[in-house]
């Protein structure tokens, strides 16, 4: 079945060079970073009826100054993992994720 936040968080820090990975970040960020929330999708597999394959659908958004960043990269090479959608505010490029886990 589905895994745990944790293990997600501790995945994304062994696969990026991020200086932080926020679940319940804090008041001031450390930036580059990635924060991690729950999606409402999931992905389920079912067989005779019953499901056997439950992923749990996450938005990953990394912050960073530099356009060009590798962490992007770096999280899109992860499996079930998907581009969404990219913008800048206040300085910063923000590049969003989609990824069932």
């Amino acid at each position: 079945m589905a895994r745990s936040l944790t293990e997600l968080k501790e995945t994304l820090e062994d696969a990026t060079t991020a200086d932080e990975v926020y679940i319940q970040p804090p008041t001031t960020l450390q930036y580059p970073c990635i924060m991690i929330e729950r999606d409402q999708r999931s992905d389920y597999k079912f067989a005779d009826n019953k499901k056997y394959l439950l992923k749990k659908g996450y938005t990953i958004t990394i912050m960073d100054r530099a356009p060009d960043s590798p962490i992007p990269d770096q999280v899109e090479a992860l499996p079930h993992c998907g581009f969404d959608r990219y913008f800048k505010t206040d300085g910063l490029h923000h590049f969003v994720f989609q990824l069932f886990f």
